[in-house]
């Protein structure tokens, strides 16, 4: 269990989260539309892996929200276990799953202590790591569960520093952007969690791999996302566009 600071940073992660359970899948990002941008998530995983079917193969989805990524994961027939603690997502992810080889966990995937060890062959994590309130005991812990060989693939960013054209992209997307002070406040509200976590001041591909290497991952090679989201974002409107190209986005694959 987490506790002191750490244990309130969590509860407000956690709170923020389930907040948003009820529009998360209309929001950019988060659903997975199904034709090319389905097919380019599912490349994704096939070029982290080395085969294009998960059959016979036991899959981890971490923080699993509404399920999405653990849809990707059913779809290339995997048997899947999506874990989050926000309990009004996990709900959802129930729903939407009901009668597939999937099944949901409520708990921190930072500890997973209902979970035994060198259990999956692949565990999936998409714009999770940033919120980790103790990222050396979470990268440990899913070294843990993987089986020996296993791989973690992981889609995130560096949402917090930005290059001159980000900060310029992102300040011009704001501009064109229609007022929304709900969304305003929300934002402000993700800022202020962020800055106070221990990725806070920015999560990159470097520092990320050498957290990896400590907690026991052995090789550590980067995955192309841009087919992803240019199937992903070819729909949007110039402000989204631009406010979620501002960040610099990365995915990579670690095998223990």
């Amino acid at each position: 269990m987490t506790t002191g600071q750490n244990w309130s940073r969590a509860e407000e992660v956690r709170d923020y989260w389930s907040g948003r359970a009820a529009t998360f899948d209309n929001q950019h990002g988060h659903r997975i539309s199904d034709g090319p941008e389905m097919a380019a998530w599912q490349a994704l995983i096939a070029r982290a892996v080395g085969a294009k079917r998960l059959e016979g193969k036991q899959v981890l989805d971490l923080a699993c929200g509404t399920g999405e990524i653990s849809r990707l994961a059913l779809s290339l027939g995997a048997s899947v276990t999506g874990v989050d603690f926000a309990e009004p997502m996990l709900e959802r992810a129930t729903a939407k799953h009901a009668g597939h080889d999937w099944r949901g966990v409520l708990g921190d995937v930072q500890v997973l202590q209902s979970l035994s060890d060198h259990t999956f062959d692949l565990a999936l994590a998409r714009h999770l790591v940033w919120t980790l309130t103790d990222p050396q005991a979470a990268l440990a812990t899913w070294a843990r569960v993987l089986r020996p060989g296993g791989a973690l693939v992981i889609v995130d960013g560096d949402w917090a520093s930005e290059s001159l054209l980000g900060r310029a992209m992102r300040s011009f997307a704001e501009k064109l952007a229609p007022k929304d002070q709900s969304r305003g406040e929300d934002m402000a509200r993700h800022r202020r969690i962020m800055a106070d976590l221990p990725y806070g001041s920015g999560l990159t591909y470097a520092r990320l791999s050498t957290d990896l290497r400590a907690a026991g991952f052995a090789q550590i090679r980067p995955l192309p996302l841009w087919r992803v989201y240019r199937f992903g974002m070819r729909s949007l409107p110039l402000s989204e566009w631009l406010r979620l190209n501002a960040a610099n986005r990365f995915a990579l694959v670690a095998t223990t």
